[in-house]
């Protein structure tokens, strides 16, 4: 917690983040309204509420926002979805293609063309932050 006081040493501004893990944050925008219950020890001025800005892993939320975004800039990127679940997707370009399947946060991929894979992974880490464990 952070406190900014005034000249007369009064606080007027109180900072708060609340942590899921530094590791574990998951940082994205999304249109749902989630209040917090304060942590304890922490009184808010009367009538103020602590409301989330963004989402973070963990919440019951947390893989619909993902995914919902994560989609989005698959299909920006020029994937098409495969199947009703739309977990699957793939990239066409010219006889290149890429497959990739996602579950929650992890994913699959497959492809003829290493040189489009590759472009496809240095793109993507522009926006998220990746583990590429393959081989």
């Amino acid at each position: 917690i952070k406190l900014k006081t005034g000249p007369n040493c009064e606080t007027v501004k109180c900072k708060a983040r609340l942590c899921a893990r530094g590791d574990l944050q998951f940082d994205s925008e999304f249109d749902l309204e989630i209040y917090l219950k304060l942590p304890q020890g922490y009184e808010p001025p009367p009538g103020k509420t602590t409301k989330l800005l963004c989402s973070l892993y963990g919440l019951k939320q947390a893989q619909s926002v993902f995914h919902s975004l994560f989609e989005s800039w698959l299909l920006r990127y020029g994937f098409t979805a495969i199947g009703g679940d739309r977990v699957t997707f793939l990239l066409r370009c010219g006889t290149s293609v890429v497959l990739l399947s996602i579950y929650v946060d992890d994913g699959i991929a497959a492809t003829n063309d290493e040189k489009l894979y590759r472009q496809f992974l240095a793109d993507l880490s522009k926006d998220f932050k990746l583990s590429d464990q393959g081989k």
